[in-house]
């Protein structure tokens, strides 16, 4: 892609009806809620560890998904939800240039710029989809934002952003697509190319398609 992207922002997770992920990336992984969204259709509960940002979307009743394609902020609803990691969003400079540049390469842009503010200040956000099933990319401009997520989220307040048990979690190293046999395999924006010393992986989530790994420093974990 001939797109200049910054870095990662968010990994979004769709979660099935009533399904406790919040509370795994909670109580194992020790992530802080800091922000939530919620309608009478649907929840987005955002979950921050150092700069790794997890955005869980949430369907609040097992019924058939509504018409409109804009329920999620800083998303697109991956139909049918299968319980996976999504979309990954990324910083970029220039979200109009860039989704004018990907369209004009064949890109589709479900969601075009789109700018939202609050008392914070203003962001500008655009979705397009990515080559590889039914992921996207949330391509998003907050560099006039100030405040703790984004427009259109209440902060948690009390949130706390120590973990109290030694480990620092810094960002997301790489993300990993699998795709069928034959495919052309998509690796996307690696900051890293080595291990950096002393530093160790924690495990992904069990039974996530998307494979995300994230780096800790001194840990205790064995």
């Amino acid at each position: 892609m001939a797109a200049s992207l910054s870095r990662p922002f968010f990994i979004s997770l769709h979660m099935p009806y009533r399904q406790g992920w919040a509370q795994d990336l909670a109580n194992t992984f020790r992530f802080q809620p800091v922000a939530v969204r919620e309608t009478p259709r649907v929840r987005q509960l955002a979950l921050r560890r150092g700069c790794a940002v997890f955005l869980l979307n949430e369907r609040l009743n097992p019924g058939p998904a509504g018409d409109s394609s804009r329920e999620f902020l800083y998303d697109v609803d991956p139909r049918p939800t299968l319980g996976t990691a999504s979309n990954v969003c990324f910083e970029v400079d220039d979200v109009p240039g860039l989704c004018r540049q990907l369209q004009s390469r064949g890109c589709s842009v479900p969601v075009p710029p789109t700018e939202l503010r609050d008392d914070s200040g203003s962001v500008t956000y655009g979705v397009v989809s990515s080559i590889v099933g039914n992921i996207s990319h949330t391509l998003l401009d907050r560099s006039r934002y100030r405040g703790p997520f984004l427009p259109g989220f209440q902060p948690i307040r009390g949130a706390s952003s120590s973990t109290g048990d030694g480990i620092e979690i810094t960002h997301f190293d790489h993300i990993t697509y699998p795709t069928p046999c034959g495919c052309t395999l998509l690796r996307a924006m690696s900051s890293r190319t080595e291990h950096p010393p002393g530093w160790r992986v924690l495990s992904p989530l069990p039974g996530f398609p998307v494979i995300y790994r994230t780096y800790v420093k001194n840990s205790a974990l064995i």
